[in-house]
């Protein structure tokens, strides 16, 4: 996976890159409403609204991945438990638990 960058920070305008976006009208209008009722420029709401966006989908990409190494944990640890089980049940360890070694 490529590696992330730092979180939003603020930058000069002459480091911002030109973009010309194409949004669905109804996504515009309610952006424009939001946008007016928090009193933010364009440029900076569309930036943390992306930036919000890309949080969004890291941490569903680290939450499926934490979930496929714990489901592969827990396999790991059934077999583990599994295999407890069989030595408890084989007579060496009859042989410890009534103490006649």
């Amino acid at each position: 996976m490529q590696k992330l960058k730092p979180d939003f920070e603020e930058v000069s305008p002459l480091k911002m890159i030109p973009l010309s976006l194409k949004l669905n009208p109804t996504v515009l209008d309610n952006m424009e409403a939001v946008r007016a009722r928090i009193r933010q420029n364009r440029n900076t709401y569309i930036n943390l609204a992306i930036d919000v966006y890309n949080h969004y989908h890291r941490y569903s990409m680290m939450k499926k991945l934490v979930e496929g190494e714990s489901f592969q944990c827990s396999l790991y640890y059934f077999k583990i438990i599994k295999q407890l089980e069989e030595i408890k049940e084989t007579k060496l360890t009859n042989i410890f638990e009534d103490g006649n070694f």
